[in-house]
């Protein structure tokens, strides 16, 4: 049975599309943020996808012995094209001890992601990753008011930019429990597949 601390701390574990997680929300800088690490864990690492390229660089001058010019600059090409490609602003990606990345833009958070360590992460009292995938998307299709698209192991629910992996596919079989993750966004993800090559999936 949960303690009183215990039930408190999974108020903070609510996923609340185009709001943020319990009282984490969408727009608070890594400051803000950090006052929740108690519940959240703690920062284990965190990376600027911006200074790639430099530490490629600095793993080449470690390593150029056993790394061609050639291999180099085929990856220095391809981070290019990626980087090129990012509209964005600055971004920081954090990785936190209980299953959670945390994307931030200019210093305010814009994505949540979590993998199946997170479990008290829950969707209207319907844990996120120990629920049955059927009564898990049937429930959020219900309460959001929209039918996911599907393509593969993704389906999303767009208007509310949730993004589900390896829950369910196009024709209703469950995807591998261990390869489970879910992406939640303040706004639609710029990088990523196509969104209009995706299937819908009626539920509703």
């Amino acid at each position: 049975m949960y303690s009183m601390k215990e039930t408190n701390d999974d108020n903070h574990w609510e996923l609340l599309p185009g709001i943020g997680l319990g009282k984490l929300t969408f727009l608070m800088d890594s400051l803000q943020v950090s006052a929740f690490d108690h519940v959240l864990g703690k920062v284990t690492s965190e990376h600027q996808p911006a200074h790639t390229k430099d530490q490629v660089l600095d793993t080449f001058n470690l390593l150029k012995d056993f790394i061609t010019e050639a291999d180099m600059k085929t990856v220095l090409e391809a981070l290019e094209e990626t980087n090129g490609n990012d509209p964005r602003g600055a971004i920081l990606i954090q990785h936190r001890l209980r299953g959670l990345t945390l994307e931030y833009e200019d210093d305010q958070l814009t994505e949540v992601f979590a993998d199946d360590r997170a479990t008290r992460l829950h969707f209207k009292n319907i844990p996120i990753f120990s629920s049955d995938p059927h009564s898990l998307v049937k429930k959020m299709a219900e309460e959001l008011g929209e039918n996911p698209i599907v393509q593969d192991d993704e389906l999303v629910f767009p208007k509310h930019n949730i993004y589900l992996f390896s829950f369910l596919k196009k024709d209703f079989t469950v995807g591998d429990p261990k390869n489970r993750t879910i992406m939640w966004r303040v706004k639609p993800r710029i990088l990523g597949a196509d969104l209009s090559d995706y299937t819908l999936l009626k539920i509703i």
